[in-house]
């Protein structure tokens, strides 16, 4: 069966309410991910300004595809929580909620008399779920953070670049996706816990925790040695060769040749025996021997890769089963047949962005579709767009309270404008 093609249309979070007050990247990355899973996301935004990333590029007819492509398909109603009669309302609505996410500096929500603890005595069962730089506790729990702070503080930049250079943060924001994924692991586990115990709880990512706790081996080396790891670029010690290659076609290839047969494979198929004899060898001190003169043994084979085309390179480490690919820029992936099939590049139409392509949820599920199909039309919502919906709906509100609470300005939607 292919993915998608059973008779099962639930979503597994169907069902699931999310009142989500995150902005810009991070969390609301992963309530997009709750909301592709079949969650109702409601977002709460600030009066007249919103989220941040209403005013990120790209523009289009005064549209930001960056807000776009983080919260199509949520609600939105734009509440002032600074109000008494704001805060009266959100404690209102989170008795109806399954789940509270927000990303601000811990503390924040405590500060306005909205954090946990005043949730709680309204919902037992709420999670309450946040997403911050630094944690709650600890001496940098008040400092704000976004993406390049935490790469730095988590020890990612120290790590990426060349020796002797800058450090470098990585170009996508991967410190928030990152911790937005772990935020949803946190959610996900929360629920089927309350499921279990009747019980919700407080739930808490670091963006700096997330960074550091994926640095690999790097952690317990330094630990073991005291020595702090270089910046490496490409290579890694763990094979040769080990980087990126120019090849004749003015492209690059990846190469990740792990293990003394593959070493092998790849020195005896460029003809270069005399190579392959004098680092061979599987004991630890072949390995090191190996690792010592990586730069040496990449410069061999990079002669070797220029003179050819990144196809007969590719073909030539395929049939010797070497890792590696083709460097691969956003223009070479929306076009890429392998993520078309995979129904990873979705083509979807909006009113104001017109025909656009994005990256689909990659978790598949083989009895049902998750995420955008081609020719969906998703759209964003507008600023307190779904006001009336979502205070008539969960708190039966009537005409005349929402005209007040418009009025007062507790509520705000652009058509107040």
């Amino acid at each position: 069966m292919n993915k998608g093609e059973g008779q099962v249309s639930k979503k597994p979070l169907e069902g699931i309410k999310v009142l989500d007050l995150s902005w810009v990247f991070s969390a609301p990355f992963a309530t997009l991910m709750l909301q592709d899973l079949g969650a109702e996301v409601v977002k709460v935004e600030r009066p007249h300004t919103g989220d941040r990333s209403r005013f990120l590029p790209p523009f289009k007819e005064d549209t930001s595809a960056y807000f776009f492509m983080l919260n199509r398909g949520k609600k939105s109603i734009s509440l002032d929580l600074k109000s008494e009669d704001g805060k009266r309302l959100f404690l209102e609505l989170a008795k109806e909620f399954d789940v509270i996410v927000e990303n601000f500096v811990a503390g924040t929500m405590e500060k306005i008399g909205l954090g946990y603890e005043e949730v709680k005595r309204v919902n037992p069962e709420i999670i309450y779920a946040s997403l911050n730089g630094f944690g709650s506790d600890g001496p940098y729990s008040h400092l704000p953070c976004i993406d390049g702070i935490a790469q730095a503080m988590g020890g990612l930049m120290s790590m990426n670049g060349v020796e002797g250079g800058q450090p470098l943060k990585t170009g996508p924001a991967v410190a928030d996706a990152l911790s937005g994924v772990y935020l949803t692991v946190g959610i996900l586990s929360a629920i089927i816990e309350r499921n279990n115990t009747g019980k919700g709880q407080r739930i808490e990512v670091s963006m700096m925790d997330s960074v550091f706790s994926v640095l690999e081996e790097s952690v317990i080396r330094t630990s073991m040695t005291g020595e702090v790891m270089s910046l490496r670029g490409n290579k890694d010690p763990f094979g040769a060769p080990w980087d990126a290659f120019q090849t004749s076609d003015n492209k690059w290839v990846i190469v990740c040749a792990s293990g003394e047969d593959r070493f092998l494979k790849v020195y005896e198929g460029i003809g270069r025996n005399d190579i392959a004899h004098e680092y061979r060898g599987n004991d630890l001190k072949a390995l090191e021997k190996r690792a010592e003169n990586l730069d040496y043994l990449n410069e061999i084979f990079a002669q070797w890769a220029i003179k050819q085309t990144s196809t007969e390179i590719l073909d030539f480490l395929s049939i010797r089963h070497i890792p590696a690919g083709e460097v691969k820029n956003v223009k070479d992936l929306i076009n890429d047949t392998h993520l078309k099939e995979r129904n990873m590049v979705v083509d979807v139409v909006h009113p104001k962005l017109g025909n656009i392509k994005l990256p689909n949820m990659p978790i598949k599920f083989f009895d049902k579709k998750i995420g955008l199909k081609n020719g969906d039309t998703p759209i964003e919502p507008q600023l307190g767009e779904h006001n009336e919906e979502i205070l008539q709906t969960y708190l039966g509100l009537d005409e005349e309270e929402i005209n007040r609470l418009k009025q007062t300005g507790v509520i705000y939607s652009v058509d107040c404008m």
